[in-house]
C-alpha cells in the first residue's frame, strides 16, 4: 500500500468518526458540538505524524547503517531505506497540518443533526461501516507491528 494511501486512510478514521460519536437525537446543549468532537480528536494524527517522523529517522539510520556495504543488494536497499523515509516524512506532514485543521474545528458553530435521518442514509452507513472495518483492520496491524517489534527488542539468548 502507498504512503500516501495510508495517509489518506487515516486521515477519514480521524476526520468522519468522531463527528457522530456521540449519538444524540439533537445536539444537547451541555455535550461538545460536532466541531469540539473533531478538535478532541487531533491528537490521532498528531500521534501517527510522531510515528510517521519515527518510521523515517528509523529507516533513515538504517540506511546509513547500509551504506557502508557496497553489494548491489545493500545499496537496493539503502534507496528503497530512503525513499520510505522521504515518504514518511510527507505523511507526517500531512498529518500535522490535519491536527491543526481538525483543532480548528473546535470554533465551528453547533449544528443540528438529525440522527434518525442520518442513520437511514444508506450512503453515510455503508462509508461508516467501511470505516469501522478498515479501523478494526488497522489496529489488529498494529498489534502484530508491535509484537514484532517488542520481539526484536529483546535480547538474544
Amino acid at each position: 500500500m502507498k504512503p500516501t494511501l495510508i495517509a489518506a486512510l487515516l486521515l477519514s478514521l480521524v476526520t468522519f468518526a468522531p463527528a457522530h460519536a456521540a449519538d444524540q437525537p439533537a445536539m444537547a446543549a451541555a455535550g461538545p458540538t460536532c466541531g469540539q468532537m473533531t478538535a478532541g480528536m487531533a491528537v490521532i494524527p498528531e500521534k501517527l505524524a510522531a510515528g510517521a517522523t519515527a518510521a523515517a529517522n528509523m529507516w533513515e539510520a538504517h540506511a546509513k547503517f547500509m551504506s557502508s556495504n557496497k553489494d548491489k543488494a545493500s545499496q537496493a536497499e539503502v534507496k528503497g531505506l530512503r525513499e520510505l523515509a522521504k515518504d514518511h516524512k510527507l505523511i507526517a506532514a500531512s498529518l500535522e497540518k490535519s491536527a491543526a485543521n481538525m483543532k480548528k474545528a473546535a470554533s465551528w458553530p453547533a449544528a443540528q443533526h438529525d440522527m434518525a435521518k442520518m442513520k437511514a442514509d444508506p450512503e453515510l452507513m455503508a462509508a461508516q461501516k467501511k470505516l469501522l472495518d478498515a479501523s478494526k483492520e488497522i489496529i489488529a496491524e498494529f498489534q502484530k507491528m508491535v509484537a514484532n517489534m517488542e520481539k526484536m527488542e529483546k535480547p538474544m539468548k
